[in-house]
């Protein structure tokens, strides 16, 4: 039987070899693959959206930043206010002070020691004995004092809200700003991804363009301060001189022409004439992407603008392509 078994175990092994042979053969190999690339069309789609992404927070960056400043001049127009209702306030309290000297040298201190002693409007207008004495004392400058000090507790609480509306636009422009760096980032990166490489600013900062076109008086004016940023680079904020985005340049140019136009696009659309788009002149602000995006109409179908980062203020046909696309509308300043 020992025989049997030896001389049977090369054919058991045989066996068993063929048949681990046909259950690799049979079982499914699962082979990693890497995810197939982007083609160029998607990848330019993708950034295509990611641009109007950009400049929608640019926007918003913007508009947060002139609220920052209105809440600004509010706060320093509050602080002139108090500060003048304050000495106004002490000079006052100071005169009804010598009335209570006075009185009191006469022995009668009536309830207006008691009131005069403190900087405190609040503290003043807390007390009901003023009420009471003024009830009996139909004196001009007790009047006097207690509207005053009403008047300076109001411009001690607007100053405060202003303060705190300062604050809150503050901190919310930081988040914005921070958002907008976190996405033109992400541009920059897809940017190198797919080849392009970010327009050179001129040598000196850029400029170097001149309109020839037919437009006349502020519109001409205006159109004279784009062409001479040709060559400056788009920079998401900018209001110049260095670079602009496209509110900022389009502001700026008919600022030069004495005209102010406001910052953003959504303030330049409502601050300025809409238009059909047959009646286009030289000057005209022409809006894309429902407000996301404004250029300069320089005539024969073509704007001037700063489109997005990488790239250099350039005009470009609006006629046809993406800018026929996203037409928005147009206005005259």
């Amino acid at each position: 039987m020992a025989n049997d078994f030896k001389a049977g175990a090369p054919r058991w092994m045989a066996a068993v070899a063929c048949l681990t042979v046909t259950a690799t053969l049979t079982t499914p190999v699962t082979v990693a693959h890497a995810a197939p690339k982007p083609s160029a069309a998607e990848a330019e789609k993708k950034l295509e959206k990611l641009n109007e992404k950009v400049e929608d927070l640019v926007e918003k960056y913007n508009q947060v930043s002139e609220d920052l400043k209105k809440a600004r001049r509010k706060l320093t127009e509050a602080k002139k206010a108090g500060a003048s209702e304050l000495r106004s306030f002490d000079r006052q309290r100071a005169r009804i002070a010598e009335m209570a000297n006075n009185a009191y040298k006469k022995g009668n201190t009536g309830d207006v020691a008691g009131f005069v002693g403190t900087g405190d409007p609040q503290a003043v207008l807390d007390q009901a004995a003023v009420f009471t004495h003024l009830q009996r004392n139909r004196s001009d400058d007790l009047g006097q004092f207690l509207e005053t000090a009403q008047r300076l507790r109001r411009e001690q609480a607007q100053a405060q809200a202003a303060y705190d509306e300062v604050k809150k636009k503050a901190d919310e422009l930081k988040k914005q700003k921070a958002e907008v760096q976190k996405n033109v980032a992400e541009q920059k990166k897809l940017l190198r991804k797919l080849g392009l490489k970010e327009d050179k600013p001129r040598s000196g900062g850029g400029g170097g363009g001149s309109y020839n076109g037919p437009a006349s008086g502020s519109a001409r004016t205006a159109l004279n301060f784009a062409y001479a940023q040709l060559g400056k680079p788009y920079v998401w904020g900018g209001t110049g001189p260095g670079g602009y985005d496209c509110s900022g340049l389009t502001m700026k140019s008919w600022a030069a022409a004495g005209v102010n136009i406001t910052r953003t696009t959504n303030s330049q659309w409502a601050a300025t004439r809409h238009i059909d788009k047959s009646q286009l002149q030289p000057g005209d602000l022409v809006f894309f992407r429902n407000l996301g995006h404004v250029g300069m109409y320089v005539g024969g179908g073509k704007m001037i603008h700063a489109p997005r980062t990488g790239k250099n203020i350039e005009v470009v046909d609006i006629t046809s392509g993406y800018y026929a696309q996203t037409y928005y509308g147009a206005s005259r300043p």
